[in-house]
């Protein structure tokens, strides 16, 4: 799991693929954290992305730096209230970006992450 989170940090920005009806639908993402064992990313409960992933919890998550990408593929699992506050203490400031008590946490739970050099052709796959 430490290597999922470098080289999350690496990338600096991930992107969230969801579904929504019959139309799939990416969102570029800048957190990302441990929580209890669990890699987590965080939404806000007005959002499409909370909608979807309650309605579909399919989730992709996928980063690149240079030739090597990160995905990340499993279920979103929504992590509760203590999770949020774990969350605005590691990023204060993204309290300025979703209204207060609208903060999620969701979980990529049941899948696996796969970091690749699309160079060499090495991959390797880690369980979620």
């Amino acid at each position: 799991m430490d290597e999922i989170m470098e080289f999350l940090k690496e990338c600096k920005t991930s992107f969230v693929a969801t579904c929504g009806g019959d139309q799939p639908y990416v969102r570029p993402q800048g957190f990302s954290m441990i929580y209890n064992g669990s890699l987590c990313f965080c939404t806000a409960d007005e959002k499409a992305t909370s909608k979807e992933l309650k309605a579909n919890p399919n989730v992709e998550i996928s980063a690149a730096n240079g030739t090597k990408f990160i995905r990340i593929r499993g279920k979103a699992e929504f992590q509760g209230q203590d999770a949020a506050e774990k969350a605005l203490e590691m990023m204060p400031q993204l309290a300025q970006m979703v209204r207060p008590g609208k903060f999620e946490i969701f979980a990529v739970k049941g899948g696996t992450a796969v970091i690749a050099d699309l160079t060499t052709g090495e991959s390797k796959t880690i369980a979620l």
